[in-house]
């Protein structure tokens, strides 16, 4: 059975596993809040900074960060082209699930590169490279709107 499209709350279900997105999104941006927070701390105090050739590492992290942009996108563009061919709502759900996830993931891992890279250059600038993973996670939050929208579009055969 379908959830309701007419601005009505979300099913028992579906609210469920909006909830479980959340609570695992908000998990993820902790992480790198975490891991950030850290890595300037120690980067100002003068820990790090080992490699010696710095413009090696922020270049690479220039490109990482580029290419996790283009493959989160990509991910959640897949959703939404692969959504109206689900059968059953527990389909859809999984499917909701398995593409968020794995965006956010690619984009936490551009991230944790880009505080590593901070710590073994000495360099905050390397930092500047985590602000795509928070735009992404902001654009991308799994509000109720946006799974109602991603379950509509499950209805679009």
């Amino acid at each position: 059975m379908p959830p309701p499209l007419n601005g009505s709350p979300l099913p028992e279900q579906a609210a469920a596993d909006r909830r479980t997105l959340v609570l695992i999104w908000a998990a993820v941006t902790v992480g790198v809040v975490l891991l950030t927070g850290v890595m300037s701390v120690l980067v100002s105090m003068g820990a790090g900074g080992v490699v010696n050739e710095g413009a090696v590492l922020f270049y690479a992290n220039a490109l990482i960060s580029i290419a996790a942009i283009a493959g989160a996108f990509s991910v959640q563009r897949g959703l939404e082209a692969r959504l109206p061919a689900t059968g059953s709502y527990a389909e859809a759900a999984g499917l909701i699930r398995t593409r968020v996830l794995l965006s956010a993931a690619i984009m936490e891992a551009s991230a944790f590169f880009a505080a590593v890279a901070a710590f073994l250059t000495g360099d905050l600038l390397n930092l500047a490279f985590v602000v795509p993973f928070f735009a992404f996670i902001v654009l991308f939050f799994p509000s109720a709107g946006r799974y109602m929208y991603w379950l509509a579009l499950r209805e679009r055969r």
